[in-house]
């Protein structure tokens, strides 16, 4: 597939009150490190440890947590290694925290911490929005919504098991009492199955995000719960199943939703894969200027590219290869790099640009190696051999398409262009 932007009833009970756990792979904020090297990351990490050791002691227990003076050494680095303005306020603030830990107020502290998410974020440093990010849910243990920001987090950065844990928490937490959250939680932990490759685990969950939305009159979650049903039904064959869930995300999303874009390019990404180029092509172009996030740009780049080699379109497949490499090759795309440049890859190849494909493959095989994405290797792996030999990899199981799911398909391309056109209007009106 190319890159996608998308029981029996259990007794209630309580809460849990232990968080799940940090990702365990290496030493609390040795990421960090590894991300900001010299003394930006050092500050950092201090700052982190030092309001860890908080959250993790009892309140009654706080007093004296620190050594005398240790707020002031902190100031003191602070005011040495002079971070940037943005980052100056929130590590003041856990440099106080340690003049009177026992006084010390959460609220502030949780604002200061998620503060240097937010910057984290910007700057594309994700190891260290998800260090502050967890750090904050787990000082607002009852906060299902942070527990489910962090899920997202550690999902994105394969962290399959510390994901699963945060988004199985922050489901626990909203039950009963935050049905969107509950939702979206069920959401989550199916995009991370369906990730990882376990379909019929990521179908059940996302299902049963469904059937929540519907009963508690979520159009917009339901919306999603389809869309990643079509993929589902994709994946499997299931072409009839797949419209009919394409066609109800549509409708749930309506014109406005942010979302809408996403979908159009999963079903641009179908069509692309089954070689009908030019339908494809048509719904990537519509979709394209609504991605302005790096990464879901990368994404959309790479299959439009990929469609405008398949339909013989050189201007715009050179358009779309060099901005599509600009973009794999930045820090903040790293989550989507090794799979985009897979299928740009897949693009040269249609156009017999064998040292282009091999080159393209070649970086989504390392990529691929280093974050551990076993699918996006092996993909990788088959075109790099195939463009040394200057021959297109075979394509396999194509589904054939009937007449009656073909019209289906102009119609549905039809409607969403139609409705690309009016988001984009209502956009920028």
């Amino acid at each position: 597939m190319k890159p996608r932007i998308a029981s029996s009833r259990a007794r209630s009970r309580a809460p849990r009150s232990m968080p799940p756990p940090a990702h365990l792979d290496t030493a609390e904020g040795a990421d960090l490190l590894g991300e900001l090297p010299g003394a930006p990351g050092v500050l950092l990490w201090c700052a982190l440890r030092d309001f860890m050791l908080w959250v993790e002691t009892p309140a009654g227990a706080r007093a004296g947590l620190f050594e005398p003076g240790a707020g002031e050494l902190r100031r003191r680095e602070l005011a040495a290694f002079a971070p940037e303005q943005e980052l100056w306020a929130p590590l003041l603030t856990l440099a106080q925290m340690a003049d009177a830990p026992e006084r010390a107020d959460t609220g502030r502290l949780v604002y200061a911490v998620r503060t240097i998410a937010r910057w984290a974020e910007r700057v594309g440093a994700p190891a260290t929005r998800l260090a502050f990010t967890r750090a904050a849910a787990l000082a607002l243990p009852q906060e299902a919504g942070m527990a489910l920001e962090t899920g997202r987090l550690a999902r994105d950065l394969v962290y399959h098991a510390e994901a699963e844990s945060w988004f199985r928490r922050g489901i626990r937490l909203a039950r009963g009492r935050d049905w969107e959250s509950y939702a979206w939680g069920f959401i989550g932990l199916g995009v991370l199955y369906i990730r990882a490759g376990n379909f019929p685990a990521g179908r059940a969950v996302v299902g049963r995000a469904l059937r929540a939305a519907h009963k508690r009159r979520l159009p917009g979650i339901a919306g999603s719960a389809h869309h990643h049903l079509f993929t589902l039904c994709v994946e499997s064959g299931r072409m009839e199943e797949a419209y009919d869930h394409a066609r109800d995300a549509v409708r749930l999303y309506g014109d406005g939703h942010p979302r809408l874009p996403a979908l159009a390019h999963d079903l641009g990404c179908f069509w692309a894969e089954q070689g009908r180029f030019d339908r494809a092509l048509s719904i990537f172009e519509a979709s394209l200027p609504c991605f302005t996030d790096p990464s879901l740009r990368l994404l959309a780049l790479s299959n439009y590219t990929r469609a405008s080699a398949g339909a013989g379109d050189r201007a715009r497949y050179e358009r779309g290869r060099a901005e599509a490499m600009e973009l794999a090759a930045s820090p903040r795309c790293a989550d989507v790099a090794a799979e985009s440049l897979l299928v740009v890859a897949q693009g040269d190849a249609s156009l017999g640009e064998w040292a282009r494909a091999e080159d393209a493959a070649r970086q989504a095989l390392a990529i691929a190696a280093r974050r551990g994405e076993a699918r996006t290797q092996m993909g990788a792996e088959a075109h790099l051999e195939a463009a040394r030999h200057e021959r297109a990899v075979e394509t396999a199981n194509l589904l054939a398409e009937t007449p009656v799911l073909s019209r289906q398909a102009d119609a549905l391309a039809g409607a969403v262009r139609a409705s690309l056109t009016r988001h984009a209007a209502g956009t920028h009106g």
